[in-house]
């Protein structure tokens, strides 16, 4: 049957045509297709699909089809901001798509933010040139990552401004020329603020070993150009590569968690063999608490002599992320102050080195805890721990995305020692960038990052795209908005509907979690190590790269 003929069909609903409800959480009924929601005012609703009969205290919306051709619903922000394509993810395997994740696709995409300048790499190949100068003495010429620059003699200023899409991370580093040529050309820098009255900073002359230390006192998150200033004297520059480089080393130990309460009680020697092995210099492990206090304290003990013997170091975690709920903030800072109390009563080779808590309050459900309440009540938390924790080391576990909650993070800063950033991903250009923000952050507050990658193993999920489909046009999805609140209907046959936007499945795809773990191929992860240990050692506030997972 065409798929265009479908809307005609709908015109008469069959005889046990189903319909969409919307109703308060605690009387609807029950439903095998359905979905929880939380008003803006905290309201618990569920939507539905059910016979078209009426459900007393719910809304409703006429779908004109069987349940039978119904594989989901599945409920968007009531802000959200429809535009062209839909992105769903989940889990497919009981043959209806869990969502776990949506993404809405703009039809004119906000442009990306600069990425921090990359280490390594021949930065000629993005960048631009543009020559300057009155006397119009200069030609330039910048192609295959190669600049060829030509001076004229000249008594006025003139030269070369050098542009990228990035902005200089607040690493201690330099750039490494590879260069002929003849005459001095004097290099410069400029951030946002100096380029707009057209000043610079001195970073000075080409040499041998064409090493340019990067200047103080440039704002580094506001990086503009670099200008190349040629001589008063006619001049050539042959530049054939241009990198970023580390001008400095501040080596940090590996780390890893190990979730297991038994673990180090029952097997210690073993973890602390397998963990000098692996060049594991500090391991995160959970010590149980009884009637507030830690309840072996003398097994601790011994364990972390017999760590701090072979040059590893001992921290608690905790982990939970109703720990910011209200109720539970106060029994959270109480395990904080049962390890202070460990430490203070411990000699020196037997005390933790730190405490962290490892809490995601993103994945509290939204009818638990509003997302609009998740920050402050994070941060109420952190404080509540920093007072609870007194001088022992303060440390959280944070993931990437996190990089945009600047006030967050400002606040954060208040309260914690350090950070572990949650940084799963396999590719080293996406480790980098989505690292840098954080040491950055590091850098800024006198603080410590650590790096964390995935080595477990992530179940793989489906991905499928949706674009929106012409007006009146048969769909394999609805969007359907019911009293505000709009919610898809994915299903199972092509329908339309006249007061429903369709959507087309335009494509599907499996991810196999690739892209976040190295679980699949952990000797890739131990060739990579080194690699990010020296390009991360640049900032003096990197702590070191977490394996997550590693045993």
């Amino acid at each position: 049957m065409s798929r265009y003929l479908l809307p005609l069909l709908l015109m008469t609903a069959p005889a046990h045509a189903a319909s969409l409800y919307l109703c308060p959480f605690d009387t609807a009924p029950q439903a095998s297709i359905g979905a929880g929601i939380t008003a803006p005012d905290g309201t618990r609703l569920r939507a539905l699909i059910a016979d078209a009969a009426p459900l007393p205290g719910c809304r409703k919306f006429d779908l004109g089809m069987e349940a039978a051709r119904i594989e989901a619903v599945y409920p968007l922000p009531r802000d959200a901001k429809l535009e062209q394509a839909i992105l769903l993810q989940g889990d497919d395997t009981k043959g209806a798509l869990d969502v776990s994740e949506h993404t809405l696709i703009a039809s004119r995409p906000e442009p990306d933010p600069p990425a921090p300048m990359p280490f390594g790499e021949n930065l000629l190949a993005s960048m631009q040139v543009r020559s300057f100068g009155v006397e119009e003495r200069v030609t330039a010429t910048l192609a295959g990552g190669r600049l060829r620059v030509e001076c004229k003699a000249g008594a006025k200023p003139a030269g070369v401004l050098l542009r990228g899409p990035w902005y200089l991370p607040r690493a201690e580093a330099a750039l490494q020329a590879r260069f002929s040529g003849s005459g001095q050309f004097l290099w410069q820098a400029a951030d946002e603020a100096r380029a707009a009255r057209e000043g610079a900073l001195d970073m000075g002359s080409l040499s041998a070993g064409g090493r340019l230390a990067l200047p103080p006192g440039l704002e580094r998150g506001a990086w503009r150009h670099f200008t190349v200033l040629c001589p008063q004297q006619a001049a050539s520059l042959s530049l054939d590569a241009l990198s970023l480089e580390p001008a400095a080393a501040h080596p940090a130990p590996r780390s890893t968690w190990i979730w297991s309460r038994t673990e180090w009680r029952e097997r210690g020697q073993a973890m602390i063999d397998w963990a000098a092995g692996e060049r594991i210099g500090e391991i995160f492990i959970t010590v149980p608490l009884a009637e507030g206090q830690v309840a072996e304290p003398e097994a601790l003990a011994a364990f972390i002599k017999a760590a701090g013997a072979r040059g590893i170091a001992i921290t608690a975690v905790e982990g939970d992320p109703h720990m910011v709920m209200p109720e539970q903030q106060a029994p959270t800072a109480a395990r904080a102050r049962a390890y202070a109390a460990y430490n203070a009563q411990a000699e020196p080779a037997a005390r933790l080195k730190g405490m962290q808590f490892d809490v995601e309050p993103y994945l509290i459900p939204a009818h638990v805890l509003p997302p609009a309440q998740r920050d402050r009540r994070y941060l109420e938390l952190a404080a509540r721990l920093r007072q609870a924790a007194g001088t022992m080391r303060l440390e959280f576990v944070v993931p990437f995305w996190w990089d945009s909650k600047t006030a967050l993070l400002r606040e954060l800063a208040q309260s914690a020692d350090a950070l572990s950033v949650m940084d799963y991903r396999t590719d080293p250009g996406q480790i980098y960038r989505f690292a840098v923000p954080f040491l950055d952050w590091a850098d800024a507050h006198g603080k410590q990052v650590r790096i964390a990658l995935e080595a477990g193993p992530i179940g793989a999920e489906t991905q499928r795209r949706y674009r929106r489909a012409a007006p009146g046009a048969a769909g394999d999805m609805l969007l359907v908005e019911l009293d505000g609140q709009p919610l898809l209907v994915l299903l199972r046959q092509p329908a339309a509907h006249p007061k429903a936007q369709a959507f087309t499945l335009a494509g599907t795809r499996r991810i196999d979690g690739s892209a976040t773990t190295f679980h699949g191929d952990k000797e890739a992860l131990r060739r990579l190590l080194p690699k990010l240990e020296a390009v991360f050692g640049a900032w003096k506030g990197f702590g070191g790269m977490a394996l997550h997972e590693w045993r």
